[in-house]
């Protein structure tokens, strides 16, 4: 008679299925991406380039590619963009992206399985897309991964909020002062990944970057580079920049679209074309997709025309990059009030026209179209203080170097989520600097399971 022996060595063994692929969300994918839950060590892209992650970049909430700002080497390239993900390599196809112009920036396509597409995804414009395969790079199973993903806490309080109070004050500023120069160190070095750029080209770039926030920090960054100073210092008139600035970008209006437009706004978009049709002869222009731009979920002083206008205004007599920027911001560092003279630089005053209009295809209420003061003080953590910092180090200035680093000292700190977060645990920043710092800590560290690797998780694991 035939028996069930549970300890014959040739019982069949019963596994539990795997997670169906249609079963597997793609915010698992996206969370696995962001909190890099893989082994990132020999990564390669599925034609066998190696891969880098520098910065996986910032999870987008609204329309486009999944990730913004990433930036990862493949092979011997730094690359600065978007990362789409997928749990298949056919999503890519079945959203469409490969007709959509606004992810030509992807550059990294993640999918956590292969399919019959892997290895064979196009942009629009027709270029390959690098692929990585997270599958076989995962360190723990799929199912527990899902398990964990589906039963975690929605919110995202600090992991350490309920004891925070039981770490000395003294030694909690130590770790997040020594992570704030970690951070200003890592921006610098990264303005380092093209040492053959001038120097005043990289300023360029980042401040064009920083005006475009993080929605609009690549196409930024893409008009900055098909703008060079160069080009634009060689156009005398204000509306010449403007103009090439703003037809490159994409973002003149067809006459079509100003049929409904007052005459002062028609007149000025349609003076604008006609001086992009003859600059885009003259300096060979390739001109963005419009789409590439975000206005969705924007405040209207954030709208891409109206901040490429004050990117303009730097090129203007006495803007601060019209002629020898980099000199100017070591004038400024050394000033009696410094601070005052770092603002005065970065002022961008667009035309009057500019009062009344947050785009070109339609007036708006009077406002004021200057860069605002907390905007300037971003520019200044983030664009101006890492170039005189890798300034510094091309150099052999270590004065400068202290000294752009106490321009933080002196700097008030940002309001973001993540600095109010801190303060809501009674940590609150004095300065700029220590902001960095909170914010190190929490995108390196909190926001990522690293407590073991974080002087304050050690002092409570110990304790």
């Amino acid at each position: 008679m035939p028996t069930l022996d549970p300890f014959s060595v040739d019982a069949p063994a019963l596994h539990e299925p795997a997670p169906d692929v249609a079963t597997v969300p793609e915010a698992l994918v996206q969370d696995l991406w962001v909190r890099q839950h893989f082994e990132t060590d020999d990564l390669a892209t599925t034609d066998g380039e190696t891969i880098r992650i520098l910065d996986p970049g910032q999870l987008n909430s609204d329309a486009g590619p999944d990730f913004q700002n990433a930036h990862v080497r493949i092979g011997n390239m730094d690359w600065r963009g978007q990362v789409e993900v997928h749990t298949t390599s056919g999503g890519w196809f079945r959203h469409d992206h490969h007709t959509d112009p606004r992810f030509n920036s992807v550059v990294l396509h993640v999918t956590l399985h292969t399919d019959m597409w892997t290895g064979g995804l196009l942009r629009a414009d027709e270029s390959p897309l690098p692929e990585l395969v997270l599958h076989p790079r995962l360190d723990t199973s799929l199912r527990e991964l899902l398990y964990s993903f589906r039963t975690r806490a929605d919110d995202d309080t600090l992991p350490c909020a309920s004891r925070w109070d039981e770490v000395p004050t003294a030694r909690r500023w130590s770790w997040i002062r020594k992570l704030a120069q970690a951070r200003l160190v890592r921006k610098r070095d990264r303005l380092s990944a093209s040492p053959d750029l001038p120097l005043d080209e990289v300023l360029h770039e980042r401040l064009f970057a920083g005006l475009g926030y993080a929605k609009n920090d690549a196409p930024m960054t893409t008009l900055a580079r098909r703008s060079p100073p160069d080009t634009l210092r060689s156009l005398d008139a204000p509306q010449e920049r403007e103009a090439l600035l703003l037809g490159t970008a994409g973002l003149l209006p067809d006459p079509g679209d100003l049929l409904e437009a007052d005459r002062a706004t028609a007149d000025y978009a349609m003076a604008l074309r006609d001086r992009f049709r003859r600059l885009h002869v003259r300096l060979d222009v390739r001109p963005m997709a419009p789409t590439t731009w975000t206005f969705f979920r924007l405040r209207p002083n954030n709208f891409p025309p109206l901040r490429i206008a004050q990117a303009a205004a730097w090129y203007a007599e006495g803007g601060l990059l019209r002629d020898t920027p980099i000199a100017t911001l070591r004038t400024a560092l050394g000033h009696d009030a410094p601070m005052a003279a770092f603002r005065e630089a970065l002022t961008a005053s667009p035309p009057t026209f500019w009062r009344t209009h947050y785009h070109l295809t339609k007036q708006a209420a009077e406002h004021a179209p200057s860069l605002g003061t907390s905007r300037r003080d971003t520019l200044l953590v983030n664009a101006v203080v890492p170039v005189l910092l890798r300034d510094a180090d091309q150099r052999g200035d270590p004065a400068q170097a202290d000294a752009a680093l106490g321009m933080l000292h002196r700097l008030p700190p940002s309001q973001d989520h993540v600095v109010r977060r801190f303060e809501d645990l009674g940590t609150e920043p004095e300065s700029a600097y220590d902001a960095q710092g909170l914010h190190e800590l929490y995108k390196n560290y909190c926001s990522v399971g690293g407590c073991l690797d974080c002087q304050i998780g050690q002092y409570l694991l110990s304790g």
